[in-house]
């Protein structure tokens, strides 16, 4: 068992995490923080001056997360491809008050908000690489760019906004049913599109799924 010490500001980064999914980041103050912790709130705002401060920093650990998950190795085909975003979509549940307060923040912090939009410009180019890669192994069909992209826009919006619409269908509260929920809906997507060597993944993904 490690003795190594939890640091404050590991431990504010902690809790807002956990008092921001159970109750709404914009339910949750530095006064509610500081009770919880059981620390005065000038220990949070020496560290996070502002909500923003925090909430960027969180931000940033997802940030973190995804990236060392996408730089995993995976397997080959579209099960690998859905392994991945099954394993893209548990850690996003981990913060999923952040993507429920998404809209809301965009709207507040224009610095945050520009540097979002560039990431997802980013992470969009690497969903199209990733699906034309498939396209050439033979697992998706072979489109025409034009007919190719609404299927890249529905997949990538499902991928951004899956846990606002579990929250909203009343499926956010049991982690598992929310992820398996959308990742069939994305594998039904991708069905739309597969090869038959593609469904065989496709069938294999669902089966785990069940």
């Amino acid at each position: 068992m490690s003795n190594k010490k939890i640091t404050t500001r590991e431990l504010i980064i902690a809790k807002a995490l956990e008092m921001y999914n159970a109750y709404g980041v914009e339910y949750v103050g530095v006064r509610e923080l500081a009770k919880e912790l059981e620390i005065k709130g000038g220990n949070i705002t020496y560290y996070f001056p502002t909500k923003n401060d925090l909430l960027r920093e969180i931000s940033n650990r997802l940030t973190i997360t995804n990236t060392e998950i996408l730089d995993e190795p995976k397997s080959p085909g579209l099960y690998g491809f859905m392994d991945m975003n099954r394993r893209l979509y548990f850690n996003q549940y981990k913060y999923r008050s952040y993507f429920i307060s998404l809209p809301l923040w965009l709207q507040q912090d224009i610095e945050f908000a520009q540097t979002y939009r560039a990431m997802q410009a980013s992470r969009r180019t690497l969903f199209a690489q990733e699906i034309k890669a498939l396209v050439n192994e033979g697992y998706l069909l072979p489109l025409s760019t034009q007919e190719m992209a609404p299927v890249l826009e529905a997949l990538a919006a499902t991928s951004r906004l899956w846990i606002c619409e579990a929250t909203i269908d009343g499926l956010i509260d049991n982690e598992q049913i929310a992820v398996h929920t959308y990742l069939k809906r994305m594998a039904g997507l991708l069905n739309l599109i597969a090869s038959e060597k593609g469904r065989v993944d496709i069938k294999k993904i669902m089966d785990e799924l069940k």
